[in-house]
């Protein structure tokens, strides 16, 4: 599949990832997406700070790289998976995420740094559930054709245009058959089917303006690694409001910067911390906030 490649452009561009971390802290934003701008603390600490990771994400991480590889695989073979050496490549791509990754649990002195091991059987534990799933089996029998223009994980950030705004909605997974587009996320946390709703019209979005695909021929499934599976079916008048909502969103955001087309914020003082709360105790910023 040939998506359409965007010139560059400065100007914020929405995601749903960016729009929560604005709506849960102003501060936190700041830090998320300015650390250059800060004059109070260097950018390698805040960078450092930004890039730390937890056992949930880590699981979340190599869950996602397990399944992009059985995936990769099955573009060019469906014989039995050898299931020793697949826990053994878990474990490899665990190995190599803490050796590449600071815990926030470690940084902070909660928790003891994860093992490999561990970090690679709770992911095993996803991705059996996954390979015994219905939804892996069908995904099996597909006939061989339609595995030439699977869209496994691509690289980018999904850059898209929602009402001529832009935006990012990267998806996990993309095929096409029997003049169907079927676009899968996995999830490894909680279901959320408000928040997680939203998300799959932005692939929709995303399919229609990159792919030229018609809304009626897209499925939505959200694919949760627990073995339980959703699909968000498009209904009349969802799609106006998602645009909606992006627009206002990016608004709302734009109002934080200083020169919207590109992208300078305001001062710091602009982004107030919220009022001290439990949430507070799992930011991965806390230590720049002086609550003294």
């Amino acid at each position: 599949m040939t998506l359409i490649s965007y010139p560059f452009s400065a100007i914020l561009g929405w995601s749903a990832s960016r729009y929560e971390a604005f709506s849960f802290c102003k501060r936190h934003y700041y830090y998320q997406y300015y650390p250059k701008f800060d004059a109070e603390f260097p950018v390698a600490k805040i960078q450092a700070l930004k890039m730390l990771s937890t056992r949930a994400l880590a699981v979340g991480s190599i869950s996602h790289m397990g399944i992009e590889a059985l995936l990769k695989r099955l573009e060019k073979s469906t014989a039995p998976i050898d299931s020793n050496r697949f826990a053994a490549h878990l474990t490899q791509l665990a190995d190599s995420f803490i050796k590449t990754n600071t815990f926030d649990e470690a940084h902070y002195g909660n928790k003891p740094l994860p093992t490999a091991e561990e970090l690679s059987e709770a992911a095993i534990e996803y991705l059996n559930l996954f390979l015994q799933s219905e939804r892996y089996a069908w995904i099996c029998a597909l006939p061989e054709s339609t595995r030439r223009a699977w869209m496994i994980e691509p690289g980018g950030f999904g850059e898209t245009r929602i009402n001529s705004l832009k935006a990012y909605c990267k998806v996990d997974f993309l095929l096409q058959h029997q003049g169907k587009t079927y676009i899968f996320d996995w999830k490894t946390g909680k279901a959320d089917p408000e928040k997680h709703a939203r998300q799959m019209l932005g692939y929709a979005l995303f399919a229609h303006t990159n792919l030229g695909v018609g809304f009626d021929q897209i499925e939505l499934i959200i694919h949760y690694l627990n073995g339980t599976e959703t699909q968000v079916d498009i209904q009349a008048g969802d799609l106006p409001k998602f645009e909606a909502k992006v627009q206002a969103d990016t608004q709302e955001m734009h109002s934080y910067c200083e020169q919207v087309d590109t992208n300078i914020p305001k001062p710091k003082e602009a982004f107030p911390m919220i009022e001290p709360q439990k949430l507070c105790g799992y930011c991965k910023f806390r230590e720049l906030c002086d609550r003294g």
